[in-house]
């Protein structure tokens, strides 16, 4: 029997506001005129696997990719999957999962360089999100939300699922924030650093703003 040929293939994530591409500290003019821009936007998407009719055809091992707009590279997945895997659907946690948590602090994506960790917990943040937004009431109108916390009552990983077309050979996901920020009660204090209630509700809305993006 012949062995099976990899080949190299991309998923590009784009994160965006109101359609607009995201880059760091980019002004952005929102549709109700408010000023924002992202100073740093990184989050884990792990666990990924592959699926055609409902069943798993590929499981990437040892799965954890850092998103990073300050690093434009770490939007582009790449995979090395087998050159004939014919899939319909893409599969990934937003986040780490606890059994990684158990582990601690490991190296590549990672790393604890990576700022992605709480010291001080022992757990990994899954979404920062930091910038300035002319509604926000701090004074220098910046927020700040780390949400992490992968042990009851509020653990905020989350699943995603997506249906991929069959003829896309480079498929495109897009991240739509504009829901996530909607959510936010801009008149209290805008500022997440550590898990509770509110991180485990906006982690499920950003998880819910994953979409395929058609090409």
């Amino acid at each position: 029997m012949g062995q099976t040929t990899d080949i190299q293939t991309v998923i590009r994530v784009l994160p965006c506001f109101e359609q607009k591409v995201i880059v760091p500290n980019g002004p952005i003019r929102t549709a109700s005129g408010d000023s924002l821009a992202f100073h740093a936007l990184r989050m884990y998407l792990s666990n990924v696997v592959f699926y055609k009719n409902g069943m798993a055809v590929f499981t990437e091992k040892d799965s954890h990719h850092l998103l990073d707009i300050e690093e434009p590279g770490t939007l582009d997945l790449q995979f090395s999957i087998p050159a004939n895997l014919i899939y319909d659907e893409i599969a990934f946690d937003v986040g780490i999962d606890s059994l990684t948590h158990a582990l601690g602090a490991m190296g590549g994506d990672l790393d604890p360089t990576k700022g992605m960790f709480w010291g001080w917990q022992g757990g990994y943040i899954n979404i920062k999100i930091e910038g300035f937004y002319s509604k926000c009431i701090t004074r220098k109108h910046e927020f700040q939300f780390h949400l992490g916390g992968y042990l009851p009552p509020f653990p905020t990983l989350q699943s995603v699922r997506l249906a991929v077309p069959l003829n896309s050979k480079t498929p495109l996901i897009m991240l739509e924030l504009s829901p996530f920020l909607a959510q936010i009660d801009w008149s209290h204090d805008p500022n997440i650093m550590a898990p509770c209630l509110v991180a485990k509700v906006f982690s499920k809305i950003i998880a819910q703003s994953f979409q395929i993006h058609a090409q």
